[in-house]
Order: structure tokens, then C-alpha cells, then sequence
């Protein structure tokens, strides 16, 4: 059990009314609503040992669900655990015959999950962890832990006594010990607060450290294990670190993210060669991580996955081989990427639809969690050319085209930003990007694959062959659900270099400046907005001139995306997606009667100082444009005012981010105050602003 505690507290278990399993034959539909949006925490009683040994409701093989697979785990040599996020169950699969054995129920939406011993550690977005017994023929739940809104990602120390879960909304990092015997509760030993959203954590064992990472943008947490304290918080060039992975040496750190080019705008050529969004993984030494004095880019390197013409939209998980190969999951486009030790050369393997999440299985076996399609993508590197069915293709080096399709880019006449006439309807919808034309069969060979450069004999040459699993069947897809499966689809840009989810990740934002043409003009890159609750903010764009949301949205595939043709039904699906968005959860709600009360009394000034002429209603914005003080680099003043829901969640605000957050625009800026506020007037009104 861990020696250094901060505080120790036992166990706080969810209620088994807000905990009981959702029938496996439940309304899928509202599920897919209910998986949009942010979750509020149950209250929490102690009830941890009703849970022991309560089985998992077994799922019928002929049961449709949208499963969406969000992380894979492997149970022994032949066998894997798969966390479906919709449909809120696991799959168990058998690696060898790659086949569903059987699915159960878990009773929540799985974000994360991993293995002790015989015991599955999953949390859940209902804001709880669960421990999952998988040592008998049936899964059982052996006790649930609360965890603050919304947990994410878990992770468990080397000597398996604790693991700790980053939950992005509460940016929080809990820290609870594991039992050793089933007569023994798990306790929440530490609660570490951040300045940021988390997401994605890595234990650095040597030196007793846990990096975490934004969820959005690009500022990393180092936190000491020793003592459970807040080390330091740094940041890299970058945003969406969706990948962490420690080199096999232990002396390197691998980051995958994107990076937005604020001085780029989507220009053609600053799309295609990688200018204005770069894909990378970016290596970082251990020790310039754990001092806190040192630079984390100094004697780092960007290795680019994207590269030349070709993108690599939206980077995802990371792991690598024992060779000091890399293997990245390109989400965007449905590839994994082979990246070769010197960081040069990329060798693509085609999987499903959005890989996510990568698990080794064995030695060179992989399972690749690919969410949209509801795949799983079975990777076995091998040397042995004569493995290769003669009905396999072969692609030999880092050169290949895997599969890739050339797509036909029509730009319209003059220069960005000159004409709103563009045609989104094309002749053709290619079979690949609809999965309601091509279903997913159970079992596909894809390909075999030669990694690195050409070797002169089959002798030499590394090889991969990449098979498909269907992990059940599915139900028709909604316009909503279309639409997602769009949102992060990076083929919808030039060269396949990023998708909507590169600037608004998951759908809320990056906090980066972008340059996107939306306001009439280059050279004025505005802060890229928020889209959660989004259907309900409108005018869009920061200049307000999008009455309907569909412009806005077809404005944004012509001018900053320029990728494949779409048809009038895309446009459509995705605009069914953005309304689907739910607003951000309060950043921070009152938790007492005083603070209640400063809320109140800031809600109050909020209305006198007349905030509410340009920040009204629920949705704290409105349907105008502003002269508020402020200028662009073009000369514009006036702007539409974004919405106030979950501003505290952000960093940087103002169109060009110059206020840090609401501190400053209240204290540094006093923005738009008609009077000279008090110290605790201000305290109030920041406070009422957080509260939203």
C-alpha cells in the first residue's frame, strides 16, 4: 500500500439506483444523446461491499448497437478486453481466431481501461471508477469508486497498489489504493488539483513521476509520487496530446499531437504541405521533464507523421516496439503509422474508421480500437515473406500508397474569401466513406505491409499483416451519427492534414488562434471558439454574419477545410452533430451557502453593470455586434459576443486571447465596466463567471 499520503478517506461508492445495468436491449438512440453530454456527479454513499461479486449482464451476439470502442486491453497471450464508450459494454475477443467470445453489460459509458492481475480497472463518464473481476468465467464488479466529473483516463503504479484517474472537467488528478485482498476497500489516498483540463497521463517509474496532459491544449503537469505534490506545469508547442509513450530506454518521453499555425491561413499550398496544421510526435528527455528549471523543447525532437503532401490528421495513441519503432494511430484517416527509429520514414497501414487506442497482445501483435467503424484491427509484424497469402497484397517501403484514395479537389474562382458559390454536391459518394454501402464483414484481410525502407531480399524485409474484426452488429446510423463520423474525418481537408476535431477537440476547443478566412479576410487569426451548446449561440463566426448555422458550417468546408466534395446530406449530418453538442458543464458551482451567496451577489452586478445587453439570456449571448474596445490586426471593432457557458473552463479569451482568463478581464482589462468595482465587487463578479 502507498506509504506517502497526503489524506486517506475510505471509500465513496455511487448509489445503486444511479449505478444499476442498462438493459443490453435498451433505446440505442437515447443512448447516443445521453453519451453527448457532460455528466454531474452522483452523490456518493457507502455502499462499496454491495457491489462485490455482482455479475455482468451477458449481451446477445445478435444484439445492434453502436459499440464506438474507446480502449483495448489484453487479459493473457491470446485474449483482449475491449471498453465500448456507447454502448456502454466489454467485449471479450480472442486474439488468435480474432472472434467475439461474449459481451456484457458494464452499467456505465467506459472512457479508460486497464488490467491488474485478474481485476479490470474501468472508468466511467458517469463519474465513477469500477473494478472489474475477470478471473471466473463471467465478469463481476467488485466495487466502484466516485471520481469527479468527467474521468478519462487510468493508470496504475508498477508495483500495482494504486492508480490514479485524470478527470478532465473537474481538472483533477485522483489518486486510489487498490486492495490486496477482497476483505480490504480501495481509499482515495490523494486529489491533485490542475490548472488545466487532463487527459492523458504516463508514470515515469525511474523517477517517480506522472506527466499529465491537456486535454486540449498543450500544457503538461509533472507530479511528484513520492509525495503526491503539483511538481511543475509546462507547456509545448502544440495542442490534442492524444499519445504518451516512454521510449524503451526510459530516457525519452513521446508526445502525439497537432500544432496549429496561427500565421498560416488556408491558403492551398500552406494547407497541403503541412503549414497551417502539422502532425507530429514530438521526443522530450526524461530529465528536462522532471526539473522543473529545464526546457522541454531543449535537445527535443519533432518527428513529423505527416509529411510532404500527405497528413496525418489527428495523431492518437502512441506505443512503441521493441525495435524503438513507433506506432501511432493516425485517427483522421483510419491508418496506423509505422514510424522508423530516426524519426524519418512512415510506413501507413489502413485500419478502421478513427483508431484510437493501441494494446500489444504479445510479442509483435497488436489490437488497434477502431471507434467509428466498431472494429478491432489485428497487426502481426513478421519477417517471414512465405506467411503471406498469395491473395494478400503486398506494399513494399515507406513509400507506399496504402490504400490511399486520391481525392478531387475543386476550388472556387478567384481568391479565398471572394465567392460563396461552391458546390458541395458531387456526382459520387465514394463507397469507402459510407459505412451504410460497404458493412463491415466479419473478418477482412486487409493487406501486408513491408515496414521501412526496401529491403534487397525478403530476408531482410520487416513485414505486417493487418486483419479486421467486426466486433458485433450495428443499428443504422442517425444524421447525428453521421455526422460525428465526419467531425473527425480529416479527409475533409486538403491532403488529409485535419479534421473539425484538430481546432474544436471533442467538439469544445483547443484554445489556439487559427486564421480560417471566417471573417472576410487573412491576417487577423481569431481565438478558436468552443462548440459545445453551440446550436443554441447563434449568430456564428466572430463577426455574427452567419445567420444559419448550415452557412457557417459549408463556409468552413470551402475556405479552411478544401478537402473531398460533399454532398448536401453531409452538410446536413453535420449540422445534426453540432446541435447534438451539449454546453460545457459549469466550471465551478457553488459548494456552500457563503459562496452561494458571492454568487449571487455577482449574478446581481452582473445585471447592473449591464453586462446582460450583450451577454443575455441562458445562453449569455446575442444576436448582434459589438464595438467593445477592441481592434483586430484587419481593423475590425465590432464582433458578436461568444457565449459566457463554461467560461471558466478557458484559456485565453478575448478574440486574440491577450486576457489570460476571467481574472484578467475583469481585473487587467476591466472590460466593458461603466464604474470603478470594489476588490470584493470584482471578486464577486469573477466568481459568478466561474460559476456558469
Amino acid at each position: 500500500m502507498i506509504q506517502n499520503r497526503i489524506f486517506v478517506r475510505r471509500i465513496v461508492a455511487c448509489s445503486l439506483l444511479s449505478m444499476g445495468a442498462h438493459s443490453a436491449m435498451g433505446d440505442d438512440a437515447s443512448r447516443a444523446v445521453f453519451a453527448k453530454q457532460p455528466i454531474e456527479q452522483t452523490a456518493a454513499v457507502d455502499v462499496a461491499q454491495q457491489w462485490s461479486g455482482k455479475e455482468l449482464s451477458f449481451v446477445e451476439p445478435a444484439t445492434k448497437l453502436h459499440r464506438r470502442p474507446i480502449a483495448v486491453v489484453a487479459i493473457d497471450d491470446d485474449r483482449a478486453v475491449v471498453a465500448n464508450r456507447r454502448s456502454g459494454t466489454l467485449s471479450i475477443v480472442n486474439a488468435e481466431s480474432l472472434a467475439v467470445e461474449s459481451e456484457y453489460q458494464l452499467g456505465g459509458h467506459p472512457t479508460d481501461v486497464v488490467r491488474v492481475g485478474t481485476t479490470l480497472l474501468i472508468t466511467e463518464k458517469e463519474g465513477r471508477l469500477s473494478s472489474v473481476q475477470m478471473h471466473s468465467g463471467q465478469p463481476s464488479v467488485q466495487w466502484r469508486v466516485a471520481i469527479p466529473n468527467e474521468p478519462a483516463t487510468v493508470r496504475v503504479s508498477p508495483q500495482q497498489d494504486w492508480c490514479s484517474v485524470s478527470s478532465t472537467w473537474a481538472r483533477k488528478v485522483t489518486f486510489v489504493s487498490l486492495p490486496e485482498s477482497i476483505d480490504e476497500s480501495p481509499e482515495i489516498v490523494a486529489s491533485i488539483d490542475l490548472p488545466f483540463s487532463p487527459r492523458e497521463q504516463l508514470i515515469l517509474p525511474d523517477q517517480s513521476r506522472l506527466i499529465v496532459a491537456d486535454a486540449f491544449g498543450p500544457r503538461i503537469a509533472v507530479i511528484r509520487l513520492d509525495t503526491f505534490e503539483l511538481e511543475s506545469i509546462r507547456e509545448i508547442p502544440g495542442n490534442n496530446i492524444r499519445g504518451l509513450a516512454l521510449g524503451r530506454d526510459g530516457e525519452k518521453v513521446y508526445m502525439a499531437h497537432e500544432l496549429i499555425n496561427e500565421i498560416a491561413p488556408p491558403r492551398s499550398s500552406e494547407i497541403i504541405w503541412g503549414s497551417m496544421v502539422s502532425d507530429a510526435t514530438r521526443e522530450i528527455s526524461v530529465a528536462s521533464i522532471v526539473d522543473p528549471e529545464a526546457s522541454l523543447m531543449s535537445g527535443s525532437r519533432f518527428i513529423a507523421v505527416g509529411n510532404n503532401t500527405r497528413g496525418a490528421g489527428d495523431p492518437n495513441a502512441i506505443l512503441m516496439r521493441d525495435d524503438n519503432r513507433l506506432l501511432v494511430a493516425i485517427g483522421g484517416l483510419g491508418q496506423v503509422g509505422v514510424v522508423e527509429p530516426s524519426g524519418i520514414g512512415v510506413t501507413r497501414i489502413p485500419t478502421g474508421s478513427r483508431p484510437v487506442a493501441i494494446a500489444e497482445i504479445a510479442n509483435d501483435r497488436f489490437l488497434v480500437a477502431n471507434e467509428f467503424s466498431d472494429t478491432l484491427t489485428r497487426i502481426d509484424f513478421h519477417s517471414d515473406a512465405s506467411a503471406v497469402s498469395n491473395s494478400t497484397k503486398v506494399v513494399s517501403g515507406m513509400s507506399q500508397e496504402t490504400e490511399q484514395v486520391e481525392y478531387e479537389y475543386d476550388s472556387p474562382e478567384g481568391e479565398p474569401g471572394e465567392s460563396e458559390d461552391y458546390d458541395y454536391e458531387s456526382e459520387t459518394y465514394r463507397a469507402s466513406d459510407d459505412p451504410e454501402a460497404v458493412p463491415v464483414q466479419p473478418v477482412a484481410r486487409v493487406a501486408s505491409y513491408q515496414i521501412g525502407q526496401d529491403a534487397t531480399s525478403n530476408d531482410g524485409a520487416l513485414l505486417a499483416t493487418a486483419t479486421t474484426l467486426s466486433l458485433g452488429l450495428s443499428p443504422d446510423l442517425s444524421p447525428s451519427d453521421r455526422g460525428e463520423v465526419l467531425f473527425f474525418d480529416a479527409s475533409l481537408s486538403r491532403g488529409g492534414w485535419y479534421s473539425c476535431h484538430s481546432c474544436h477537440t471533442d467538439g469544445h476547443t483547443s484554445g489556439s488562434l487559427a486564421d480560417t478566412l471566417s471573417d472576410g479576410g487573412e491576417g487577423a487569426p481569431k481565438r478558436v471558439l468552443s462548440l459545445r451548446g453551440v446550436g443554441q449561440t447563434g449568430p456564428w463566426a466572430w463577426i455574427g454574419d452567419k445567420p444559419e448555422i448550415e452557412k457557417q458550417v459549408r463556409q468552413t468546408l470551402q475556405l479552411t477545410m478544401q478537402g473531398r466534395r460533399m454532398k448536401d446530406r453531409d452538410v446536413s449530418d453535420l449540422v445534426a452533430y453540432l446541435n447534438s453538442l451539449s454546453p460545457t458543464p459549469a466550471f465551478s458551482k457553488p459548494i456552500s451557502d457563503a459562496d452561494r451567496e458571492v454568487v449571487s451577489e455577482g449574478r446581481e452586478l452582473f445585471q447592473s453593470l449591464d453586462c446582460v445587453s450583450c451577454h443575455t439570456g441562458d445562453v449569455f449571448t446575442s444576436d448582434a455586434t459589438y464595438d467593445v474596445g477592441l481592434s483586430d490586426e484587419r481593423g475590425a471593432t465590432e464582433f458578436n459576443p461568444p457565449s459566457l457557458r463554461g467560461v471558466g473552463h478557458l484559456h485565453g479569451l478575448f478574440h486574440d486571447l491577450r486576457a489570460a482568463d476571467i481574472d484578467a478581464v475583469v481585473n487587467e482589462f476591466r472590460h466593458q465596466l461603466p464604474r470603478e468595482l470594489s476588490a470584493d465587487e470584482r471578486n464577486q463578479l469573477i466568481r459568478y463567471l466561474e460559476s456558469l
